[in-house]
């Protein structure tokens, strides 16, 4: 697959405030909104820490809501784009958000409890961040045109930030951000990343489209976001011990993408030669002939 011209630049960041801001949403999960939820189900991490949980936030986040997911993921954008609090508030204050003023109280909440977590957290972050940064510096530009010329989409900002956030259970995208979980293995912090990416430029309501339209689960989409992301930066990853199965994580896992396996073969084909498609609807349009054909031998 030859790629297009390199995307936009990707930075990466360690965020006292992000960390604190998830590190009190894990506690006070119950309090958050879905899918937001999803990511804080830390049940480890809340048991180490669920003793500096207050009832008086509690009941406060329970009062507010709806909060909705969108107010949730645009403060923690702002988080990863600001220097540190004051930056932030001053942010917000331009760009208000429904759920800020709730969001800055439960930050200012107990500061010198989280400061003695931050002491080994941060470092830790710090460490993994410059040995990350190391590996993909070189595939990164690879990696995001790939993305681009799969998605047959041009990339709309010209930086992508990256925050590493130790108490998240996975992470997200949002914009121009990405929030991540660190993992042991950089091969497959690898790949969750490029998911992450393939996130904020795959064109998924056109994917849901297509799918509800011929009838698909639309959670198949996921699949797509997904495959996109392992047909670009598998190149990049170390290849598998042959006397080993391949990890799950790199390579699209049927047991948790539906249709993974007949759509492999679909991508694979794209991956080849995406210049064949004149647009991604044409793409969309054999991958929906080739669930069709799956059902029917299933």
């Amino acid at each position: 697959m030859e790629p297009d011209l390199p995307g936009p630049r990707v930075s990466f960041e360690v965020s006292k405030e992000l960390n604190r801001f998830c590190h009190f949403s894990v506690l006070y999960a119950d309090c958050m909104p879905y899918p937001v939820t999803e990511i804080l189900e830390n049940k480890t991490y809340r048991a180490q820490h669920g003793h500096l949980r207050q009832n008086d936030i509690a009941n406060k986040l329970k009062a507010s809501k709806p909060q909705t997911a969108r107010s949730w993921y645009s403060f923690a954008r702002v988080l990863v784009r600001s220097r540190d609090l004051d930056d932030a508030e001053s942010k917000l204050r331009e760009n208000p958000n429904p759920g800020a003023h709730l969001f800055l109280e439960m930050l200012g909440n107990q500061p010198e409890a989280f400061d003695g977590i931050w002491k080994t957290t941060g470092t830790r972050l710090e460490e993994y961040k410059a040995r990350f940064e190391t590996e993909w510096a070189p595939i990164s530009d690879h990696v995001l045109s790939s993305l681009s010329t799969l998605a047959k989409t041009e990339w709309g900002t010209d930086e992508i930030r990256v925050g590493f956030v130790d108490c998240l259970y996975g992470g997200f995208s949002w914009n121009d951000c990405v929030v991540l979980a660190p993992l042991p293995d950089s091969q497959v912090e690898k790949k969750f990343l490029t998911h992450e990416l393939s996130e904020l430029i795959t064109p998924s309501s056109q994917v849901t489209e297509a799918l509800l339209k011929a009838g698909f689960d639309p959670g198949i989409t996921h699949t797509v976001v997904d495959m996109i992301a392992y047909f670009a930066v598998k190149d990049h990853l170390r290849k598998p011990d042959p006397l080993s199965p391949e990890k799950k994580g790199l390579r699209p896992n049927p047991n948790y993408y539906p249709s993974a396996e007949p759509l492999f073969p679909v991508f694979e084909k794209y991956a080849t030669n995406p210049s064949a498609y004149p647009d991604f609807e044409a793409f969309l349009e054999e991958m929906i002939l080739g669930l069709g054909r799956s059902e029917q031998l299933g």
